[in-house]
């Protein structure tokens, strides 16, 4: 054996070193970097479909995915619900529905957008509300979380709304804000869903 390793020691070594090497380059290339913290999302208290108040803060320790939408919205808003619905999905697989994940809706249209029609349009669109929330107020209200989050907003005379397509948020669980998404035919469900679990955590629940 000593001959051997004599003989061969040095190229062992160096075989060995580049396994080494080899190895950790795998590792930095496949392990994802940490999302920055953006800014502290800002608390705030609207109503739920019961009508009972809720605020930002009821669902710390679980991740957040914030939306801002309205139901009458005929395109950008259901094709972000209808995306979301997908992601929600893929967090039903790894039961971190509900228990680590939260989605968070809210409305730019409260006047229109009642309890009654908020919860006839999360129907259509397939929400579970086991992990997702539909929250309304009052125009001042819903209109000034919308400001506080950074998210521009104006309503036209037809009653419809324009508005930021850069309107969903990923907040962790102590309310900071680590990512912004694009809305509609934009948003990329695999980089929402890799970031959710960036937070999160990617290991499923038995």
């Amino acid at each position: 054996m000593k001959p051997f390793l004599q003989k061969h020691g040095f190229k062992l070594l160096v075989t060995l070193m580049l396994v080494a090497l080899v190895g950790s380059v795998i590792s930095w290339v496949t392990q994802s970097p940490t999302l920055p913290v953006l800014k502290q999302a800002p608390n705030f208290t609207l109503s739920n479909l019961d009508g009972q108040k809720v605020n930002l803060n009821d669902s710390n320790g679980k991740v957040r995915l914030v939306e801002f939408m309205f139901t009458s919205c005929p395109d950008i808003c259901p094709m972000t619900t209808f995306n979301m619905v997908k992601l929600q999905e893929e967090l039903r697989k790894t039961n971190q529905w509900g228990s680590e994940v939260q989605f968070l809706s809210i409305t730019f249209d409260p006047l229109k957008d009642t309890p009654k029609v908020l919860k006839e349009y999360g129907d259509r669109m397939r929400i579970d509300y086991s992990g997702w929330t539909l929250l309304t107020g009052t125009e001042a209200e819903t209109a000034a979380v919308a400001k506080d989050f950074g998210v521009l907003v104006q309503k036209l005379p037809d009653g419809q709304f324009v508005h930021t397509v850069t309107s969903l948020f990923l907040v962790d669980g102590t309310g900071k804000i680590r990512k912004i998404f694009a809305m509609g035919d934009q948003m990329d469900n695999a980089d929402i869903i890799k970031s959710i679990q960036q937070i999160a955590g990617s290991k499923s629940k038995s």
